[in-house]
């Protein structure tokens, strides 16, 4: 029998203070990534895995995107993200379920988001559903962290468990696996954050964009 996803036992409170100013301060970066990618795309279907509590949501454009599909492990995050964004209404649907485990039709999205949602899958499985989920002319953005840097030390016992458990994905061998599965890298670069730490944003797609 397999563990329990630690990220289920995580309160949202100790996630945001973490992730936010008062500690690793990636909150912000992560959200302009999310909207750079969804600028680039202008997506009338979006797909954001490992949600968390919707950071970035506010950057959808109700006039330009129809359906915003998150998908997070964990009810109380979802809770908070439709609280936060409930001008984008129906539009909004929200699954609580672990992102392999996600079911959806071929080509359903436009834009697929997956940040700093690797480290914790395995990645082979998600990339292949990806491929499967994006439309002919879709897009999947992705946010890895790099190695290296410093930080606060997570406060609550489950974040402890989370920092353990996350595994570093090379930039390489992720772009070789979305090769595989027909998509090719369009664009990338390192994103410095604080407290000496790097993202890897990059985006894929089966045309040039």
């Amino acid at each position: 029998m397999s563990a329990p996803n630690p990220w289920t036992v995580v309160q949202a409170s100790d996630y945001e203070q973490y992730m936010g100013p008062q500690g690793l301060d990636q909150l912000a970066p992560l959200s302009a990534l999310f909207q750079e990618s969804y600028l680039g795309a202008q997506p009338d279907r979006v797909l954001m895995l490992g949600s968390a509590t919707g950071n970035g949501l506010e950057h959808v454009d109700p006039a330009v995107t129809r359906q915003v599909t998150c998908v997070d492990v964990n009810l109380q995050y979802l809770g908070i993200a439709r609280q936060r964004y409930m001008h984008l209404g129906p539009k909004l649907e929200l699954f609580c379920s672990e992102v392999e485990k996600f079911r959806a039709g071929a080509g359903s999205y436009d834009l697929v988001h997956a940040a700093l949602i690797f480290e914790y899958v395995h990645p082979e499985v998600l990339i292949r559903k990806i491929s499967e989920w994006l439309a002919p002319t879709g897009v999947c953005s992705v946010v890895l962290e790099l190695p290296g840097g410093s930080g606060p030390e997570p406060g609550s016992r489950p974040l402890q468990i989370i920092e353990r458990a996350e595994k570093h994905v090379k930039p390489a061998e992720l772009t070789s696996l979305f090769e595989h599965y027909g998509l090719a890298r369009r664009r990338d670069r390192e994103v410095p954050v604080p407290h000496g730490r790097h993202l890897w944003a990059a985006t894929f797609s089966r045309s040039a964009k």
